[in-house]
């Protein structure tokens, strides 16, 4: 993750507006659809003006204009729509570790505001507890090679960080291992939250120590002439 750490609100509005932000991106990348646009703007521009000076052939121009912003407008649709179905699919699947990070012990209790990774506990068949670190996906993101991609909205990367066998011959000691490793999880996304909450503080507070550096700076200058020219 970054050093400061995304707003909640940042993450999530492309997973409330799919739609709105794939056209986006696909009218910015697309060479194809804006040149279409382009063409049809101006051929039609061309027409209307040679029909204002009384040059009736003109309005093949427009004909033409209005073809190329059709043909531009329909790639873009495609284009959108060949883009966000799959990520509205693959959002909408569930997966183990999906239900284990909605019902950890400690789920809600994630900053409000800020970004930041989240952890939780798996039980393994082969009697070993797994800490999984969740670190959430931007829209367009991609988890890393050695992570589990977790579906949803928003989507996480996960990993395994932590293992501890649990005792398989006590059923009573196997449970307090379970709880041990879910306060862990807890105690390791507390100390995920705060410090992304500090980070935004520093920058912040670094933000502001920058302001008054400029603005010293600047009355400074005005005594060695750097600012003469522009006083």
């Amino acid at each position: 993750m970054a050093d400061v750490p995304a707003q909640r609100a940042e993450l999530m509005a492309p997973y409330r507006h799919p739609w709105r932000h794939v056209s986006r991106e696909t009218l910015r990348q697309s060479i194809e659809v804006r040149g279409a646009g382009a063409i049809g703007i101006v051929a039609s521009g061309v027409g209307v003006v040679g029909l204002a000076t009384g040059i009736t052939l003109m309005a093949f121009w427009i004909v033409a204009g209005l073809f190329a912003l059709a043909c531009a407008a329909v790639m873009w649709a495609y284009v959108t729509a060949e883009g966000t179905l799959p990520l509205l699919r693959a959002w909408r699947q569930r997966s183990v570790l999906r239900d284990v990070l909605e019902k950890r012990p400690h789920a809600g209790s994630e900053d409000p505001d800020l970004v930041h990774d989240l952890f939780a506990v798996t039980v393994e068949d082969d009697g070993w507890l797994y800490t999984w670190r969740y670190r959430p996906l931007r829209w367009d993101e991609e988890p890393g090679p050695e992570q589990v991609e977790v579906p949803g909205r928003p989507r996480y990367a996960a990993e395994v960080i932590l293992e501890r066998r649990f005792d398989a011959r006590d059923a009573a000691r196997a449970a307090e291992q379970l709880v041990e490793a879910q306060e862990g999880a807890a105690k390791r996304e507390a100390l995920a939250a705060a410090a992304g909450a500090h980070a935004v503080e520093q920058a912040d507070l670094n933000e502001h120590e920058l302001e008054e550096a400029r603005t010293t700076a600047a009355a400074l200058q005005r005594s060695t002439g750097q600012r003469s020219r522009r006083s």
